[in-house]
């Protein structure tokens, strides 16, 4: 049942399957409805959630406009990273896009398990640079690339995300209108 976070585990430190089957119980299953939140801007976010099943989106509201900044599928870690590390009220929300299930995971629980082992300090340090990439990355395409070479290297990267997400949170993501993208869709 949960051999998909088993093997994003086993592939950043060598656990075993003991130890891993004694961890996933300190996870909880929990089913997040289209449209609700795993972290709200302005509430501290202390859980990380990884993604089983469906889609979120994180965003941000600025000046009562929602910028999307991510796309969270199976496989992700969805949490308000600055805030479960600062454990200070977040400027992102996360939301889910389609019903969702995942395991959840308190920052207490986490701390505790890095003091346990170096394995889990290992696991925390190799996720967040994982993730810090990914940022560093999305931030020079929004800087380097122009509207049709963001929107190609989505679909590449996310084929069929198109299929799932409102056109307006795809727009968002590009840092473009939502006309620009039916241009950009239509050439």
């Amino acid at each position: 049942m949960f051999t998909d976070i088993y093997k994003l585990l086993k592939s950043v430190a060598p656990f075993t399957n003991d130890e891993l089957e004694e961890v996933i119980k300190l996870f909880r299953v929990e089913l997040i409805r289209k449209n609700d939140f795993i972290s709200k801007e302005g509430l501290i976010c202390d859980r990380l959630a990884f993604i089983r099943t469906g889609l979120m989106r994180s965003f941000y509201n600025i000046k009562d406009k929602d910028t999307t900044t991510y796309f969270l599928g199976p496989g992700s870690i969805a949490v308000a990273m600055s805030s479960f590390i600062e454990m200070k009220p977040a400027f992102e929300n996360i939301q889910a896009i389609e019903d969702s299930e995942v395991l959840i995971l308190t920052k207490k629980t986490l701390e505790s398990l890095y003091h346990k082992s170096w394995k889990w300090q290992q696991t925390g340090r190799l996720i967040i640079e994982k993730y810090y990439v990914i940022m560093e990355k999305r931030s020079i395409a929004l800087q380097t690339l122009s509207a049709k070479e963001r929107y190609n290297m989505l679909m590449h990267e996310h084929p069929g995300l198109l299929l799932k997400v409102p056109l307006h949170y795809v727009a968002s993501y590009l840092g473009i209108s939502p006309e620009t993208l039916s241009r950009i869709r239509r050439s």
